[in-house]
């Protein structure tokens, strides 16, 4: 009986290779092969030439992935190349193509129910692989996605358009890879459609929220988290934490304190476990979002950059910095001096250079190593290797540079520089330019003509000897930075609101966006009788999880803004909102004022 058993288990298994369905499921499943097979681009091509009609969604993702890799490899001219291929727009027509069928429960004319089911069997038994026969799965998606964003293409035929549109309305059926792939893929392709893009990423977090429970329980359970390359299939690893991270910081698209903290928290505990790339991403993103991770995540950055240096990437060791910088960080010695000896700075392009400089700067880490490095090497650069924002940041980190000289050292914008200082300056100069010459006398000699040059120079002039700056710093530096920060002020309600109270206090001598004498700063509303500066300072003053937390951005604004002989009154936004009626605001205001040094009388003088 059971060789009878055997005989025909064996007939129907002949039976069902011989189907329709599984003949067809055969064809792709050797399409595939020979996809993966090729070696270059132009196999892949020519393989998408002549069988693309052929494809279902599971050759059409294979052929998407496999270019980007190669291309990934390969000189950007290829990648331009790619671009102007006409054999691209057969494999975007076989992707429209394979749409109607994406996601499992959709309607798909040409496959009965029956058809489905036994195509399904076959799957399971002949290929654990093969996640979908004729249809796109959330993997399909991904992988096209992905490969989209990789090398920066927008595809043609409205497949963007297409893919948000089934993601919006098929979001619940992601898993959690696939989920943080789609995210990282609209974020990268964000010039094609920030709004859209912005809209998809808030569906997508909203999605991960609710998962959150059941992630965290897999953690749970698994005890600890996964990297990417050992993560089960569909499952939730450091990878994704980073993707969606990184993707909300470039869209400035806060995705809810619960999650936020939920993923800080995860990166926190299980920080060995995380690549470098995802933590400084998770730590940009971050800054990025004005959302404090707390000192714990901080500490956990600085011992990575310490610890596990030669894993990063500049722009990891940048954003990093960058991260810790903006809420305030004070940085390890032992990560400065780890980064020193020029091994950071060689490394570094344009925008690196131009986030480690600043955020050095934000926590007055002047005197290390790395920082004269990083300038060295943005004094060998032309200005056009710079973006705006770049050289806005590098004229702000002088700007902090030269108020802690000057603090350092109690000194004036407008005092006359002593010559002990002065010798201070050149010996200072001298150490950082100083080359491995033999001869004492040379160096001394240098050091004479340097010390007699700096006689008659300003405050500012002084304490930029003190490092490397290149000659564009004063002129295309400084218009950028005006360009950014003095000239493209716009008033807020809340600051006029402010100010039009001020103002019916019959106050007089009252200035708007008042410019500081150097010219390098903007005052809100200058009480120019009393030098007086009053900031209303809106939501983007405060950290978003931590409401009554000033950012540290805001910190160095009025550290700045008292240096230079000003007392500054800061109006929170919410403080304002609590004092909703005139006779209040009066009342508020004259606190206010009365908190900085006014006397009382004073203050009811100006009312």
């Amino acid at each position: 009986s059971s060789q009878r058993r055997r005989r025909r288990r064996r007939a129907k298994n002949k039976n069902n290779n011989n189907s329709p369905a599984s003949s067809s499921f055969f064809q792709h499943v050797q399409l595939n092969r020979e996809i993966v097979a090729c070696v270059t681009c132009s196999e892949i091509l020519k393989h998408v030439e002549t069988n693309s009609e052929k494809y279902n969604g599971v050759n059409v993702s294979t052929a998407w992935h496999r270019l980007a890799k190669k291309l990934g490899r390969e000189e950007r001219s290829s990648v331009r190349e790619f671009k102007r291929d006409a054999r691209v727009l057969l494999l975007e027509e076989a992707t429209v193509r394979c749409m109607q069928g994406l996601f499992r429960g959709n309607e798909d004319g040409d496959v009965t129910s029956r058809e489905t089911a036994e195509r399904r069997h076959e799957r399971r038994q002949y290929s654990s692989r093969m996640k979908a026969e004729d249809a796109f799965d959330a993997q399909n998606v991904g992988n096209i996605l992905w490969a989209c964003a990789t090398i920066l293409y927008t595809p043609r035929l409205g497949i963007l358009d297409k893919f948000a549109d089934i993601i919006e309305g098929n979001v619940d059926k992601l898993y959690p890879q696939a989920l943080s792939n789609s995210l990282w893929s609209f974020a990268r392709l964000k010039e094609w459609n920030l709004l859209r893009c912005k809209t998809v990423a808030e569906l997508l977090m909203q999605q991960a929220l609710r998962m959150l429970p059941e992630v965290l329980e897999d953690v749970k359970k698994a005890g600890g988290m996964f990297e990417a390359k050992d993560v089960p299939f569909g499952g939730f690893s450091t990878q994704a934490i980073g993707n969606a991270m990184w993707s909300c910081g470039t869209l400035r698209c806060h995705p809810g304190e619960k999650i936020m903290d939920a993923y800080l928290k995860l990166t926190t505990e299980y920080h060995e476990k995380f690549k470098t790339q995802e933590i400084s991403n998770i730590a940009w993103a971050s800054a990025m979002l004005q959302h404090h991770p707390g000192d714990a995540f901080l500490s956990v950055v600085s011992e990575t950059l310490a610890k596990r240096l030669e894993e990063c990437a500049s722009q990891a060791v940048s954003n990093s910095l960058l991260g810790l910088a903006t809420f305030g960080y004070k940085m390890d010695e032992e990560m400065l001096k780890a980064l020193g000896g020029k091994r950071h700075a060689r490394r570094c392009n344009s925008q690196d250079l131009c986030n480690s400089i600043w955020a050095l700067a934000a926590v007055d880490a002047f005197e290390a190593e790395v920082y004269g490095d990083l300038w060295a090497r943005v004094s060998s650069m032309h200005h056009d290797e710079f973006a705006p924002e770049g050289l806005n940041m590098l004229y702000h980190a002088c700007v902090m540079h030269q108020d802690h000289w000057m603090d350092q050292h109690a000194v004036g914008n407008d005092d006359v520089v002593d010559e002990e200082v002065l010798d201070d300056v050149t010996n200072t100069s001298e150490k950082r330019k100083s080359t491995n010459q033999s001869t004492t006398t040379t160096k001394s000699t240098k050091a004479k003509g340097f010390s007699s040059s700096l006689h008659g120079m300003g405050v500012r002039e002084v304490a930029l000897q003190r490092h490397d700056t290149p000659i564009w710093l004063d002129t295309i530096a400084k218009k950028s930075y005006d360009d950014q920060t003095i000239h493209s002020v716009t008033l807020s309600a809340f600051h006029k609101h402010v100010s039009t109270r001020i103002r019916a206090g019959f106050i007089k001598n009252v200035a708007d966006e008042y410019l500081t004498e150097d010219g390098v700063m903007s005052i809100d509303i200058a009480l120019l009788d009393h030098k007086i500066a009053i900031e209303c300072d809106g939501p983007s003053h405060f950290e978003k999880n931590m409401e009554k937390s000033m950012t540290h951005k805001t910190i160095i604004r009025n550290r700045g803004l008292e240096r230079r002989g000003w007392r500054v009154v800061s109006i929170p936004y919410f403080e304002w909102q609590e004092a909703n009626a005139n006779e209040t605001h009066r009342k508020y205001l004259e606190d206010k004022l009365a908190s900085v040094g006014v006397q009382r009388e004073q203050v009811l003088t100006l009312f």
